[in-house]
């Protein structure tokens, strides 16, 4: 199973940081239409004339991207064009792109997640299943791609999952339906209305949107096939040819994280 855990934002910022594309940092304050940060130095219209893109990462205006159209090295101040919804301030965490823009960034991010569907399996607790009188089948997580335990929660309301608990294997089968479901056999199982379910197993790595969704791949394999779903004219412009040709021959050898040998496969 996958043993690695980074954020989207830690990911992008690994990636650009690569490529040479990443200048980040904490607004000191700032505006609706303006930044500043101490520890910017670059002489006058510098962020502007190379076409810097900020994007606000954590803090207030988090998500938001915007182009850089003025810098004053004076009062170590960028300007924005168009104007953020909120005016920036000390909890502004930002990322300064030359050559990428953050969505650029998430959909190579992306392109690269959906290569290793099926191939690289991380593991997935779902409580969201609920008991329910005299119901023995329920509709299985769209994300569970196998299922290797289900525990029964020990008190109604109480939070508790123990190993004790665990649902004998045959006690539960999968109906392989569209959509999937788990049946409960009620020779063998008896239901306890209100209960939640553990539902444990593992599934293929979901695409990211937000910054802090979590990425289960390996980061090294990930940021070098992320480069290859750049765009390639940009790239080209931003002197990566080398970078994306040696992006290429290490992302071809992909990862493995096989299942778990008990596993249960939701659709075969």
């Amino acid at each position: 199973m996958a043993i690695y855990s980074n954020t989207l934002a830690v990911i992008r910022k690994y990636l650009s940081s690569v490529i040479g594309d990443l200048i980040e940092g904490t607004a000191n304050s700032g505006t609706t239409t303006t930044l500043v940060s101490t520890l910017l130095r670059q002489a006058n219209d510098y962020y502007n004339h190379h076409k810097y893109r900020c994007y606000i990462y954590d803090g207030t205006n988090i998500g938001v991207e915007r182009e850089v159209s003025d810098w004053d090295l004076g009062t170590h101040t960028l300007t924005f064009d168009p104007a953020f919804p909120s005016a920036i301030n000390n909890t502004s965490k930002y990322e300064l792109h030359y050559i990428f823009t953050e969505e650029e960034y998430r959909k190579a991010i992306n392109l690269a997640i959906e290569c290793q569907a099926n191939k690289y399996f991380v593991e997935i607790k779902d409580e969201t299943t609920v008991l329910v009188a005299d119901t023995y089948e329920y509709a299985l997580p769209t994300s569970m791609l196998g299922i290797i335990h289900i525990i029964t929660e020990k008190t109604k309301d109480g939070g508790i999952f123990d190993a004790s608990d665990e649902i004998d294997r045959r006690s539960w089968s999968i109906i392989k339906s569209y959509p999937p479901k788990l049946k409960l056999h009620e020779d063998y199982y008896s239901i306890s209305a209100g209960k939640d379910l553990r539902i444990e197993g593992c599934g293929s790595q979901p695409l990211v949107d937000d910054d802090t969704d979590v990425i289960y791949l390996p980061p090294d394999w990930l940021i070098q096939k992320a480069i290859t779903f750049l765009p390639q004219s940009k790239a080209q412009r931003g002197s990566l040819d080398e970078t994306y040709r040696r992006a290429l021959l290490i992302s071809a050898r992909e990862p493995i994280s096989r299942a778990d040998p008990r596993t249960r496969w939701v659709i075969e």
